[in-house]
């Protein structure tokens, strides 16, 4: 059964999070029967005024499986009252992959409202 937790250390991730200098680090992983099958890591930091998310990697072998960890990475933004997340992934195949699953487009690297995001798609599943 595939699920997905936050870590409660970075341990595995010192080549991705000793390039990150701002905010407080998280990392979610996606497991399946114990073993990791995707991951990602992502800050909040205090931008301006307001708390936001910077998702900085992010891994998975099946779309589905990115797409759950960005969305519950999102999800937990939204429960930290958190409604904007920039998105600084330097791999391009990578930004290629949250293009086509639909998290940012060539002229929008960030959803502004996630709230709107993530409530904007309930007629997906008749798709």
């Amino acid at each position: 059964m595939l699920e997905i937790h936050e870590r409660q250390d970075t341990n595995g991730y010192t080549a991705i999070v000793s390039q990150i200098t701002s905010g407080t680090i998280h990392i979610v992983e996606s497991l399946d029967k114990g073993a990791v099958n995707g991951y990602g890591v992502y800050t909040t930091d205090l931008i301006g005024e307001a708390h936001e998310i910077v998702i900085y990697d992010y891994s998975g072998d099946e779309w589905d499986i990115i797409d759950g960890v960005i969305r519950t990475i999102l999800f937990k933004g939204m429960l930290g009252g958190i409604n904007k997340c920039d998105f600084r992934i330097f791999d391009n195949d990578k930004m290629a992959m949250l293009t086509k699953l639909g998290f940012i487009t060539a002229d929008r690297l960030s959803i502004d409202d996630i709230n709107d995001f993530m409530s904007g798609c309930k007629s997906c599943g008749k798709k």
